[in-house]
């Protein structure tokens, strides 16, 4: 290959590594930014490509509403109430007796 075609592979993928870091490691809000517009890039992509199934996980990945905004397996817990599903002011209580110590 020639240098040319070789440094415009190692720019294009300095380039996705960068804005994979900064959809891992930033702000939720730049995340939802970036996957909803992504999700509407894809939507407007030709019908010939098939992308429809593409935008519609984008979209959903977009407005998750779970704590890290994965799997939405916490949100259920969510919905019971404050502390799973316990009454707010109502305390776990473990006997002194069965604490035990580390050997």
């Amino acid at each position: 290959m020639s240098s040319a075609l070789d440094d415009a592979v190692v720019a294009v993928a300095l380039l996705a590594s960068a804005l994979y870091l900064l959809l891992a490691l930033g702000p939720r809000a730049l995340r939802r930014l970036a996957l909803s517009r992504m999700a509407g890039w894809a939507a407007r992509a030709p019908a010939a490509l098939r992308l429809g199934g593409l935008a519609a996980r984008l979209q959903a990945a977009a407005t998750k509403s779970g704590a890290c905004g994965g799997c939405d397996s916490c949100e259920s817990n969510a919905a019971a109430g404050p502390a799973g599903g316990r009454e707010e002011g109502s305390e776990i209580k473990i006997p002194v007796g069965r604490i035990g110590r580390r050997r």
